[in-house]
């Protein structure tokens, strides 16, 4: 193809120009051939501006030189012409050298007609002349016609062609060109030539392709991207652009929406929030806002728009904007913002003070309503700021200076922490707080967050000390109540009154450890205090004292009058003295610490009890009841021991001539003999063992063995030790510890210990466990035991005796007693007779028994009937007195005059044969009467007095058996 891609040799010929037409080689050519320019002529053979034919006037100026001179007019003609063509190829040459892109002039054989200087420059062609070789040899190094050839279509079809190329240079270089190929015609219009301009396009083109591909970049950019983006016009609003996710995020094609208002795809609301923000955009504010449109499917979009102002100069031409859709993060944040307010209801609703701290920096990131009103702060305060700053008022955190810190334990553990500590409230008011750390692991289970959450258990703690207290107390009550449970229990065994003030003795002082206790019973009459000698000295010794500073301040009558008027069982406290007498205030110096309470029964004051210390104490208002309701609960008993122990004593008085020993009804020859014996023994501390069957009294004789001693001032103890188990037996004789087994709730001293001083005394001792025997035979040689439980030993200074229905000579003989012990026991030893075996002292315990039931009984029976003591006499007793006592006492509760009949008698005795009865009456009786009278010498005085009779009733017993002469009649007794 004709063009500029060949490199072959171009270059002017010798002469002027390039070489090319009338002064160049061809022009000479042409000359010799006597043709001008011919075709090869750049203007296809005539001059520019000229009608004169080629090749005339050079011959008609030579004619005229040998011719006419027409011819030489001719040739001047031609030689002007010529100069004037010459002229204007050096113009024509001028011109297309001053051409910068690259022409070329080509004949209709493709015979390069003209170069210009761009062309040679642009293919480096060589001097050597290219005019008149043919294009496709010269620049294409071919040797016959290209295809296609633009040139060749030129002249085919006279039209002007254009191509754009690829030029490949001889440097190698890659050239774009555009190349324009123009038809040159003659007058008949016929194409001689064309002409080939092209033009390097290159960088225009390079330029034009980079920008092509910078928009096609930034057209895939804003189509692909993932947010809307539009322009908008500044008439209406009306969209002139809009990608492809602009139209996805509204449910329609770009297309669709383009010309469309943007107001068409907003409500009210939204339509006012876009025209405030075009009119910013007018004045050329960019801004950042949300706007809320409405899809195709009625749905809402809410979207973040980015938009600035387009202008030129200072004309505003519309905006371009960048929607985001943030609809489900709107939904997201408007989602977390319920939960997050519903989880603020939850933290704020926790009535505990929360906090979240950072462990790295100690700083709080939240906390709840409750924390910040017990620190009296706000949120804004406290959140961001150090925890030891906020609550504990401090500069450094608290492990600096080596203060325990939860929030370091909890690193430091990787668990949660738990502790309590006192907080001042923002009033300064001191706080318990329960203080519980919790960890926040992240993805790498390592710490990210700390929850501090402060309880306050300032009230619990006070409601759990209350409840201490409380249980305390109730345990205290509970054991104060088991042990009036125990008192009640055991107030039947006590059958003195100075064994039942020891017992309340024993109870108060474990309860009252430091206090001395005064018991100031009256006597019957309430006339005076009784001194209490037979009890304890422990009991006895301060009321010894009391009543002697009484009788010093010469207050006891004032005293003893006071409580005959006093009509209040309360409990008088040191802080309500004025509610005694003054006199009493003197009397009481010696006491720090005092309370006390009358003791009543039935609205009647029998006593005072006083409980004084001699060091600064409080008696708590639980022990008050406690002493209240222990006197409250024994008070009636003390009543009736007090009674009873006078009314003992005045029949002791009255039955003086008929016993020398106390209760020992007897008179006997058998019953003297054993007098004889306890008056002997009573002076030493020898054990004694006392046997015969049950009932026959031996709990008596010891009695008035212990009341004959030296030990009568100290306690007499009684021990059945049958009525116990073997175990329970160890724990009653010798005490135990608290807690020593099951139900020792408390200590308690033993019967021996009970016994220090005095006499113990042990009933049944043939029933007693081989274990027991041990223990009781240690104590007999060393006067030394243990309480069970316990490992101190203890001594007593205790006398023994004991008692048995047994043989235990047998028993020890057969390996079932120790007969170690057995010997122990039997240092001195009475036997006691059956009651069978002294009928003669029938009569007299039953006289005994009837004055005793009388007045237990309220009764007022005077005397037996001859039937009911016939029918006493003629018994066997296999119960002896005790059976004998038991048959009164059914008698006096069923009599109803003053005389017991044997009808009255228990059916034993009724049923009994009744065919000799008088006659064993009247014999026994003329027995009893004679041998009384023997042994008083036949005085009748005596012997009426000794068988409590009128001597009357004697003389006729007397004449009725026959001693004076008969006499019907009944045994009496005198009132």
């Amino acid at each position: 193809m004709p063009g500029f891609d060949a490199s072959g040799p171009v270059g002017r010929g010798p002469g002027t120009g390039w070489g090319l037409g009338p002064c160049g080689a061809g022009a000479r050519r042409a000359r010799g051939r006597g043709r001008g320019f011919g075709r090869r002529s750049f203007f296809g053979g005539a001059t520019w501006g000229s009608n004169a034919p080629t090749g005339g006037p050079l011959r008609g100026r030579r004619a005229s030189a040998c011719g006419s001179p027409g011819d030489e007019v001719l040739a001047l003609r031609e030689a002007r012409a010529t100069v004037m063509a010459q002229k204007n190829e050096k113009f024509l040459f001028r011109i297309l050298n001053s051409i910068t892109d690259p022409m070329a002039i080509y004949d209709r054989h493709y015979r390069i007609s003209l170069i210009n200087q761009a062309l040679v420059n642009l293919y480096e062609l060589p001097e050597a002349n290219v005019v008149g070789r043919y294009c496709y040899e010269v620049f294409h190094k071919r040797s016959s016609m290209c295809e296609n050839c633009h040139v060749r279509e030129v002249f085919q079809t006279g039209e002007t062609r254009r191509r754009e190329m690829n030029v490949t240079l001889p440097n190698g270089q890659q050239r774009y060109f555009v190349i324009h190929c123009y038809p040159l015609r003659d007058r008949d219009g016929q194409v001689v030539q064309a002409i080939e301009h092209g033009r390097d396009v290159t960088e225009p083109r390079n330029l034009q392709h980079q920008l092509k591909v910078s928009e096609e970049r930034y057209r895939t950019l804003v189509e692909n991207a993932r947010e809307g983006i539009f322009m908008i016009d500044a008439e209406q609003a009306r969209l002139t652009f809009a990608n492809r996710c602009m139209g996805e995020m509204l449910g329609y094609a770009p297309e669709e929406i383009l010309g469309r208002s943007m107001f068409e795809f907003m409500d009210e609301e939204a339509a006012a929030i876009a025209r405030a923000q075009l009119e910013q955009r007018q004045q050329g504010i960019a801004s950042v806002y949300e706007l809320t449109l409405k899809c195709r499917d009625g749905s809402d979009l809410v979207g973040l728009v980015s938009a600035a102002p387009l202008k030129i100069n200072t004309t505003y031409l519309g905006s371009v904007g960048i929607i985001t859709d943030i609809t489900r993060r709107k939904r997201t944040e408007a989602e977390l913002q319920l939960a997050k307010e519903f989880t603020d209801k939850i933290i704020n609703g926790i009535t505990d003070h929360l906090t979240v701290i950072d462990p790295r920096t100690y700083r709080i990131v939240q906390a709840n309503n409750s924390f910040l009103d017990r620190v009296g702060l706000e949120a804004g305060a406290v959140l961001g700021k150090p925890c030891f700053e906020i609550i504990f008022k401090r500069n450094l955190p608290c492990h600096v200076d080596g203060t325990w810190c939860s929030v370091q334990e909890t690193m430091r553990l990787k668990q949660g922490v738990v502790g309590e500590r006192m907080y001042p409230d923002n009033g300064g008011r001191e706080h318990i707080l329960q203080v519980a750390t919790y960890p926040l692991l992240d993805t790498q289970s390592e710490i990210d967050l700390i929850i501090r959450l402060e309880t306050d258990v300032t009230e619990k703690r006070q409601t759990e000390a209350d409840l201490a207290f409380r249980s305390r107390e109730l345990q205290r009550t509970q054991h104060q109540l088991e042990t009036l449970f125990e008192i009640s229990r055991q107030v039947s065994s006590n059958n003195s009154l100075g064994e039942l003030i020891d017992s309340l003795q024993e109870i108060i002082q474990e309860i009252f450890a430091e206090s001395d206790s005064l018991f100031l019973i009256l006597d019957a009459g309430c006339d005076q205090f009784l001194p209490l000698q037979e009890c304890a000295a422990v009991v006895g010794e301060p009321v010894k004292r009391f009543l002697l500073r009484l009788e010093q301040a010469g207050a006891m009558g004032e005293f003893i009058q006071y409580l005959r008027e006093v009509s209040d069982p309360q409990v008088i406290t040191m802080a309500e003295h004025h509610r005694l007498p003054p006199f009493l205030e003197g009397v009481l110096d010696p006491y720090l610490s005092w309370f006390g309470l009358p003791i009543f029964v039935r609205q009647v004051c029998i006593g005072f009890f006083f409980l004084g210390s001699q060091t600064s104490r409080e008696y708590l208002k639980e022990d008050l009841h406690f002493i209240h309701a222990l006197f409250a609960q024994n008070a009636g008993y003390i009543r009736h021991l007090v009674i009873h122990e006078v009314k003992m004593h005045q029949s002791r008085q009255q039955e003086s001539d008929n016993t020398n020993h106390g209760g020992i009804i007897g008179n006997s020859k058998k019953m003297h003999e054993i007098y004889e014996l306890i008056d002997l023994i009573s002076k030493s501390d020898a054990t004694v063992l006392i046997t015969g069957e049950n009932g026959t009294g031996k709990e008596l004789v010891a009695q008035a063995i212990h009341r004959q001693s030296h030990r009568h001032r100290d306690p007499f103890i009684v021990a059945n030790c049958s009525a116990y188990s073997p175990t329970l037996l160890e724990s009653e004789l010798f005490g135990h510890e608290r807690g020593a087994f099951t139900g020792a709730i408390r200590q308690r001293k033993g019967r021996i210990e009970r016994s220090h001083g005095g006499t113990l005394f042990l009933d049944e001792i043939g029933d007693i466990s081989p274990a027991t025997q041990v223990l009781l035979l240690r104590f007999l040689q060393d006067h030394c035991f243990e309480r069970v439980g316990g490992e101190r030993p203890i001594e007593a200074d205790v006398r023994v005796l004991a008692a048995t229905n047994r043989d235990l000579r047998r028993l020890a003989e057969a390996g079932q007693f120790r007969d170690d012990l057995y010997y122990r026991l039997n240092v001195i030893s009475i036997h006691l007779p059956l009651l069978r075996e002294r009928r003669e002292d029938i009569p007299l315990l039953a006289v005994h028994f009837l004055k005793k039931y009388n007045l237990k009984e309220g009764k007022s029976v005077v005397t037996f009937g001859a039937d009911a003591m016939e029918a006493l006499m003629d018994y066997d007793w296999p119960g002896n007195v005790r059976q004998l006592e038991n048959a009164v006492s059914h008698a006096i509760i069923l009599a109803q005059g003053d005389v017991i009949r044997r009808q009255h008698l228990p059916r034993f005795l009724r049923e009994s044969a009744t065919t000799s009865a008088s006659t064993s009456l009247a014999e026994n009786e003329r027995y009893l009467i004679l041998r009384v009278l023997q042994e008083s010498n036949w005085n009748k005085h005596d012997a009426a007095k000794r068988l409590q009779v009128s001597r009357s009733t004697l003389y006729s017993k007397i004449r009725r058996y026959g001693l004076e002469k008969n006499y019907k009649g009944s045994f009496s007794i005198q009132n």
